[in-house]
């Protein structure tokens, strides 16, 4: 705890981890507000799927690509240009929106280039922890920035809620845009060490370079599989289950938009408990962690499709919530650990590849199950298979990494002088 307290109470890592704190407090307000707008204006829940695709795709698509710019870039400047233009394309909806001009059409567009922006964010975002905070506090580190978004996850949806049932949501998006532009005010005053690169960037290293970030991923140095394939587990179904809460809310608990945002802040506030652990007690084995927490996500997510109240479902979601949040912070701090950090933006962006194909899989998938069994049985599938799937795509954490003599070990090791552990033993110091 002390550890942690100190963390937040350092200038860089405090002011990085304040800006998100607003920002994702505005990004949840948005997210009731923009599901909810769209749900109600078609009632279609594919149309509400597509939204949720848009966020995703460009990510998928461009992510990969702007590795190899972050780690040439300085972070800061990344950050700082990134918040500031991801406010100004929020702040577009509800100024359309009041001139009459905001169409079906151009809203899909808006959406498209706030994940284009977002997408590239996350992974200069993690990539610029290891350079702001000491080495065997990077647990508690991802802990607290994940905090953050679990905070914004608690608070945000319930003060959206109501402010989309007493308000307008373009006004909420209004808010959301402010967020970014105060984020980004944030950022002006860290530091973030960045030395430039001695090579200038053709077109043929550019390609060789972000190669480099797949042979991190998926070559048989670093053993990345396994987490490329949790996160992808992660992703198809923790990315339908944004989509299906409104659903489930209105036709399972025939409940309103205040009931909507407290089913996603209960989520919230799952993911607090668990990161506020997690930034105050280190777990020793990170791959049997992994597995144990899907599993029970699994769980509770098939046992919420059997009750239909609130405050029933209020508990499941609690508990998910967190479980669920076990595992990113894990993951983040194995790729930090294991990762050259020239090397970093690049490997994030390649592992999120996993999650983006998840979250587009399980999106895709969702109106064909809605059709076909409804809220509370698509539940229980999701759950089942989240469950299955955290036995068999965890499987390789939880046997020890061979080193090059051809023993196993859960000593350090060590590729192009980085110091590695394998994941199942990896711990904080």
């Amino acid at each position: 705890m002390k550890d942690s307290l100190m963390l937040l109470k350092e200038r860089n890592f405090g002011l990085l981890i304040g800006g998100q704190l607003i920002s994702q407090l505005g990004e949840n307000l948005n997210r009731v507000a923009l599901l909810w707008f769209v749900y109600l204006l078609t009632h279609n829940a594919g149309t509400v799927a597509i939204i949720g695709i848009l966020q995703t795709l460009p990510p998928l698509l461009f992510g990969w690509l702007t590795g190899v710019a972050l780690d040439r870039t300085s972070k800061k400047m990344m950050m700082l240009g990134l918040d500031a233009t991801r406010g100004i394309l929020v702040l577009m909806i509800p100024v359309l929106y009041s001139f009459h001009a905001l169409t079906l059409p151009i809203l899909y567009l808006v959406v498209f280039l706030i994940a284009v922006t977002s997408g590239i964010f996350g992974p200069a975002l993690y990539s610029s922890i290891p350079e702001i905070v000491p080495q065997n506090k990077t647990i508690a580190a991802n802990a607290l920035m994940q905090t953050t978004g679990q905070i914004g996850m608690l608070l945000g949806p319930i003060l959206g809620g109501i402010l989309v049932a007493f308000w307008s949501p373009p006004a909420v998006m209004t808010i959301n845009g402010i967020t970014f532009l105060i984020s980004a005010l944030f950022l002006v005053f860290i530091r973030i060490p960045w030395i430039p690169p001695v090579t200038s960037l053709s077109v043929k290293s550019f390609f060789q370079e972000t190669a480099g970030g797949f042979r991190v991923v998926f070559g048989k140095e670093h053993n990345f599989i396994p987490l490329f394939a949790v996160m992808t587990l992660y992703g198809l179904i923790t990315g339908p289950l944004n989509i299906l809460l409104p659903i489930f809310a209105k036709n399972t608990l025939h409940e309103g938009s205040k009931a909507f945002g407290m089913l996603i802040s209960s989520i919230g506030i799952g993911m607090v408990l668990s990161s506020l652990f997690l930034s105050f007690s280190a777990p020793r084995s990170m791959g049997i962690w992994i597995r144990n927490a899907l599993m029970a996500a699994g769980v509770l997510l098939g046992a919420l499709s059997i009750v239909h109240t609130l405050s029933w479902s209020i508990g499941m979601l609690v508990a998910a919530g967190t479980a669920l949040s076990i595992v990113n912070p894990l993951i983040h701090t194995i790729v930090q650990k294991k990762t050259a950090p020239e090397l970093l933006a690049r490997t994030f962006s390649t592992i999120s590849i996993g999650f983006l194909l998840g979250i587009i899989a399980g999106m895709a998938a969702l109106p064909v199950l809605l059709h076909l069994f409804g809220p509370s049985k698509t539940l229980l599938s999701m759950g089942a298979v989240m469950f299955v799937g955290a036995l068999i795509v965890s499987a390789p954490l939880m046997r020890p990494q061979s080193d090059q003599v051809g023993h196993t070990t859960g000593e350090k090791i060590s590729h192009n002088g980085v110091q590695q552990l394998s994941p199942v033993e990896l711990r904080e110091e």
